[in-house]
C-alpha cells in the first residue's frame, strides 16, 4: 500500500514541474522595439526566386501555346 502513494506523489511532483515548464515556454518573451537595426523592427517577407526546369510552370502561370504550322496545299 505504501508504493502507491509513493507513486501518486512522485506523479503529481513530476504534473506540477511538466506544468510550470508548459506555462514558462508558452509566455511571450519581451521584445526590445529600442533595437538599432537598419529597418526599424519591421519585416518584410520576400519569398525565394525558383527557378524552374524547361517544361515545368506554376500552377497559377498562364498557359501558353505554341501554334503549330498548318499544312498548306
Amino acid at each position: 500500500m505504501n508504493n502507491i502513494y509513493l507513486d501518486l506523489i512522485l506523479s503529481g511532483f513530476t504534473y506540477v514541474i511538466l506544468t510550470y515548464l508548459a506555462f514558462q515556454l508558452m509566455r511571450k518573451k519581451k521584445v526590445n522595439n529600442q533595437s538599432d537595426d537598419d529597418d526599424n523592427g519591421g519585416y518584410e517577407f520576400k519569398p525565394p526566386v525558383i527557378d524552374l526546369p524547361p517544361g515545368v510552370v506554376w500552377s497559377d502561370s498562364p498557359l501558353i501555346k505554341k501554334a503549330k504550322p498548318e499544312k498548306v496545299y
